[in-house]
């Protein structure tokens, strides 16, 4: 290990890193604290955790919220339900179509 500034700094040969990576990762990502790669002795690179989430955009807990207003039905709320349990029957009654008309079909054979 060396020194940076104040802060002591992990260093791992890269013989040593190539064989940990996966616990010397999840040690990086646990700590906070980077590790320096070396070879024969001298820094080559360094493994850093990754920024925290939070520098993702947010989302919003509504997201279809900025579409509310521009939309205009032509049918009650109650027809608009119906119409949708109907469709996911029909899709639900096809599917199973579907799966008997395969169970039923002989299977290819593999050369």
């Amino acid at each position: 290990m060396y020194t940076s500034g104040v802060q002591m700094v992990k260093s791992i040969s890269i013989v040593d890193a190539r064989r940990d990576l996966g616990r010397i990762a999840d040690e990086v990502r646990r700590t906070g604290q980077a590790v320096v790669l070396t070879r024969r002795g001298r820094p080559v690179a360094r493994l850093a955790p990754h920024p925290p989430s939070s520098a993702r955009p947010a989302r919003p807990e509504r997201p279809l919220a900025g579409l509310r207003g521009s939309v205009q039905l032509l049918c009650t709320p109650d027809e608009l339900l119906q119409t949708i349990r109907e469709l996911r029957h029909e899709f639900a009654v096809s599917l199973e179509r579907r799966s008997a008309r395969l169970e039923r079909s002989p299977r290819p054979r593999r050369a």
